[in-house]
């Protein structure tokens, strides 16, 4: 009884796993809305990187908080023209890690977040997550964005 029950339990895990993978809506042009009149659009993402931190880190627009980024996800906010101080929650300090913008009517900015695991760390004591954003040109964060999930951030 017990070595037919492993076998099953086995495959009804990995089918549930294998079968919940690529679920989520990808970032397609027929998904996104297109950007509304007088505003300006920031997509914010991770790559799915094996070597980043697991943990969400919030993203901040002029020291207001507008999402959370996890890797391998993409949110996006629709935003009045203006400038941004863009910066993602870290626990340490790292140079240049907060950037500013300056948003027009009809532009898209993509803001990548990046993480810097071993930043700072010193033997095998765990000291914090360091985050940093930057700004990728169009043509690249739509190619690093077309295949990760579209979070609500």
């Amino acid at each position: 009884m017990r070595a037919r029950f492993l076998p099953a339990m086995l495959a009804l895990l990995l089918s549930g796993w294998l079968g919940g993978c690529d679920t989520a809506p990808q970032v397609t042009g027929a998904a996104i809305p297109p950007v509304p009149p007088g505003k300006a659009r920031l997509y914010f993402y991770r790559s799915p990187d094996i070597y980043d931190a697991p943990e969400w880190t919030t993203v901040s627009l002029n020291g207001a908080v507008v999402g959370a980024s996890a890797p391998g996800t993409v949110f996006y906010r629709d935003v009045a023209p203006g400038r941004y101080r863009i910066e993602a929650r870290s626990d340490k300090l790292y140079p240049d890690q907060v950037k500013t913008v300056v948003a027009a009517p009809g532009m898209t900015i993509f803001v990548k977040v990046e993480s810097q695991p071993y930043w700072g760390q010193t033997g095998w004591l765990w000291q914090g997550n360091t985050f940093l954003v930057a700004i990728v040109a169009p043509a690249l964060g739509y190619e690093q964005i077309s295949r990760l999930p579209l979070t609500p951030g």
